[in-house]
């Protein structure tokens, strides 16, 4: 039976946009944090996971540009309370870069439960409701964004950092929580992994269509949604692409961006900046040093851990200058936990 889940409506379906991706250690091992499905998707939006679809985390490990392992959730069909099975499957070697393997079921259970791994597997998951970690103001956003994709000096009209307030503030998403034990061989402390998550659809004729990416936030607004836009062809071809492709796919357009954005704050080196920067943001992937404190910050990328300011980060980082946002991880502070599954279920 089709579903016509090759339609472009099926594709912009919110359970499938992957808004942020987190790594960081947590209190057993190596944490990987999906957020998908927010609430300011209004109308558009139907609770849950999408049960035709599989949620993804690709791990790269010791600079490799391809991944050596996949774990990949599903979903069943949401039952009267609104819970949904989930499975977790891992997959490893030259299966975690193909969507026909099936992998090794790893973890099994219900939605807004912790899932305990399997025969010995070291992992757990959770996936639910849960309150949004992110933080940001979408009026600084705009401007940030309308003066780095028209290659003119940033302007913020009457918005000032004393004025900022997170347009998440309640805002709800559907995470996915998965925490690697340290006694796993392949996530060993001191190993430099890179991690991206992936949404993908099943198609009409049976084979699977990558749906949407996520890694280093904001690259998407601020690089890819030209002119906010995110139904052109270059954003459905960076949204299909592998991260292995975004240095020839999106690399002259992010530099000349950077490039430009940093002459309008005045330096003199703005090339050289530009260059830097570039080689930072792509591929579109999350380094992490398994073991150590995750941080996203001016110094560099090393995870991402659900309090840091990645807004702030990004807006600096490009403008080579001081781009303050007027809010600190205080303002999210009731979204995450310190304790499994480290973000907090929606109504707690």
């Amino acid at each position: 039976m089709s579903h016509h889940l090759d339609s472009p409506a099926s594709r912009a379906d919110p359970r499938l946009n992957v808004t942020d991706t987190y790594v960081f250690d947590g209190t057993r091992g190596t944490v990987l944090a999906m957020i998908t499905n927010t609430s300011l998707a209004g109308e558009a939006r139907t609770p849950g996971f999408h049960p035709e679809a599989r949620y993804e985390f690709k791990v790269h490990t010791d600079g490799e540009s391809r991944e050596s392992r996949t774990y990949r959730f599903t979903f069943g069909e949401r039952d009267a309370d609104g819970g949904q099975t989930l499975a977790l499957h891992e997959l490893t070697g030259d299966d975690a870069r193909s969507d026909a393997a099936d992998g090794r079921l790893i973890a099994a259970g219900t939605t807004g439960r912790p899932v305990q791994g399997e025969d010995g597997a070291p992992v757990r998951a959770w996936a639910g409701e849960a309150r949004d970690p992110f933080y940001l103001d979408l009026h600084q956003l705009s401007s940030v964004v309308a003066g780095l994709q028209d290659r003119a000096p940033i302007t913020y009209d009457e918005w000032t950092p004393g004025s900022a307030h997170s347009s998440f503030d309640d805002s709800r998403t559907f995470a996915v929580a998965l925490e690697i034990d340290a006694t796993d061989p392949e996530l060993r402390a001191g190993r430099d992994i890179a991690v991206w998550s992936v949404t993908k659809l099943a198609t009409d004729a049976g084979g699977w269509r990558q749906v949407n990416r996520a890694a280093i936030p904001m690259v998407w607004p601020l690089f890819r949604a030209m002119g906010g836009d995110d139904d052109s062809s270059r954003y459905a071809a960076d949204t299909a692409a592998h991260p292995a492709e975004d240095r020839a796919n999106d690399g002259d357009r992010v530099r000349e961006m950077v490039c430009v954005a940093a002459e309008n704050t005045g330096i003199r080196n703005s090339r050289a900046h530009a260059d830097l920067v570039t080689a930072r943001l792509l591929p579109d992937v999350l380094p992490y040093r398994v073991g150590t404190p995750a941080a996203f910050g001016f110094g560099g990328f090393n995870g991402r851990s659900l309090a840091d300011n990645a807004p702030e980060v990004m807006y600096s980082l490009i403008t080579n200058s001081g781009v303050p946002t007027g809010l600190t991880s205080a303002v999210a502070a009731g979204t995450r936990s310190d304790e499994f599954p480290y973000v907090v279920a929606a109504g707690t």
